[in-house]
């Protein structure tokens, strides 16, 4: 689960993203997300401090052994023992929520991407981090909602769903 500018953008070199908190992303986040087990990069982690719901299970993956994600968070050394740590609750699916490289390294393994893609560019002064590159013809639209700006977001965006044209592709799924 991604949100991007135009260009790919997703944060800044610096963390964080170039754009205020849009409020209907957020929502689309949390109700996306809510009790599913979250896979996140250590820095992410930080950075989305206050984002997870009561009953989500964010797995971090971090070169850090002694890494400690609070009372909600498990600790990851790669995305094989991440998948492993998922299996084990049972649920039916697994978000990937960044950043860059732990979406460039899930990639492979992903049956579904939930987008939202922002309807403007932004420009990351000191560097940007990227959603990596996809083969649109590997994946299919499944649903799409469209949203003009507004009041309360100033910002028209799209939520995207694709699935993967025959499931993963990758020889470990």
């Amino acid at each position: 689960m991604a949100a991007m500018d135009k260009n790919r953008l997703i944060g800044t070199a610096q963390g964080g993203l170039p754009w205020e908190g849009i409020p209907r992303d957020k929502k689309h986040f949390r109700d996306y997300t809510a009790g599913k087990v979250l896979l996140i990069g250590r820095r992410t982690f930080e950075e989305m401090s206050g984002w997870f719901g009561k009953n989500d299970q964010p797995i971090v993956i971090t070169r850090n052994p002694a890494y400690d994600p609070g009372e909600d968070g498990l600790v990851a050394a790669g995305i094989e023992q991440a998948l492993d740590l998922a299996a084990e609750f049972g649920r039916d699916e697994l978000v990937v929520c960044g950043g860059a490289e732990i979406y460039r390294l899930t990639l492979p393994f992903a049956d579904r991407l939930v987008l939202t893609l922002l309807h403007a560019s932004y420009h990351a002064s000191a560097g940007g981090v990227f959603f990596p590159e996809w083969q649109g013809e590997d994946f299919e639209e499944v649903s799409r909602e469209d949203f003009q700006a507004d009041a309360q977001t100033p910002l028209s965006m799209t939520f995207l769903h694709l699935s993967r044209r025959g499931g993963c592709q990758h020889t470990d799924c």
